[in-house]
């Protein structure tokens, strides 16, 4: 693998560098601005168990050209670019949770192949990363599938990216809200009473779907985090922090793009924003 920059350094970015960096050529962990530059070890527990020292650093400092694996929130997508347009040589690999993507990227967007992650993550300390099982879905023949399959992340490729973004949209709308109001684990919501209310979002989020064959991919991951998850998701750990969520890019976007009412959906989202507030 040649040298590669990965952006965003929040649980995902952080693990991805760390499986990334067995497979040869040097990663670069990118953070925020101001972020310190500093050879740091990490570690990865869980699913697979690693560690190595990364280059850290802030992405308005990184220093050479390359390809990009954008692990961002997509709220930070934006304001990313104009530093990633300084050093990118090659394709976006963008691991962002949501839709509507497009727009936040700009004028880089033709230049973006997307990858969806179906592993869990969550930071138990700054330099380690706990993960959980799951699989990198790359395009069939892309750039993705061959950054990613000499690493430890299981990869599984697929002739439409895009419908499968759909389908972990679908599920992330639905856990997402849903966990971060209770508090739960994904694999104690459903068991927790629940269900009904997980049904009637199901039901409203439905009409977004593309296509039958998306809809049905996208049950089967919701069904499989409500299972087997044990991570908490990723708003419900944003929430905790204080953090920003991506509610717009998830279960926001019945508010516009459903062309009916979905009062469950606008109660959710109303919900995370009060909720934010109060934390902040």
């Amino acid at each position: 693998m040649s040298s590669i920059i990965v952006v965003g350094d929040g649980s995902v970015g952080t693990a991805v560098a760390i499986a990334l960096s067995a497979c040869g050529g040097e990663v670069i962990l990118a953070g925020p601005p101001g972020t310190p530059e500093k050879r740091r070890l990490f570690t990865v527990e869980g699913r697979f168990c690693q560690s190595a020292e990364i280059l850290h650093t802030s992405i308005e400092r990184v220093s050479f050209r390359g390809p990009v694996i954008a692990a961002l929130k997509a709220f930070s997508i934006r304001g990313a670019v104009p530093h990633i347009e300084n050093f990118i040589h090659g394709k976006i690999i963008c691991l962002s949770n949501g839709m509507g993507l497009g727009k936040e990227w700009g004028k880089l967007a033709g230049e973006v192949e997307y990858a969806v992650l179906s592993m869990g993550f969550r930071k138990t300390d700054p330099t380690t990363v706990l993960t959980t099982d799951g699989i990198v879905f790359c395009q069939a023949g892309g750039e993705a599938a061959g950054v990613f399959t000499p690493s430890r992340i299981p990869v599984k490729e697929v002739e439409d990216i895009g419908e499968l973004r759909w389908a972990k949209w679908y599920a992330n709308s639905i856990v997402n809200p849903v966990g971060a109001l209770s508090g739960l684990e994904n694999n104690r919501i459903a068991e927790s009473g629940l269900r009904p209310l997980i049904d009637k979002l199901s039901r409203e989020i439905s009409v977004l779907m593309p296509s039958r064959r998306a809809l049905v991919e996208g049950q089967r991951i919701l069904e499989w985090l409500l299972e087997h998850s044990s991570n908490k998701c990723s708003m419900l750990q944003d929430i905790e922090r204080g953090l920003p969520t991506e509610i717009d890019f998830l279960t926001g976007l019945c508010e516009t793009g459903s062309g009916g009412e979905c009062p469950v959906a606008k109660q959710l989202v109303s919900d995370i924003k009060n909720m934010r507030e109060k934390t902040e």
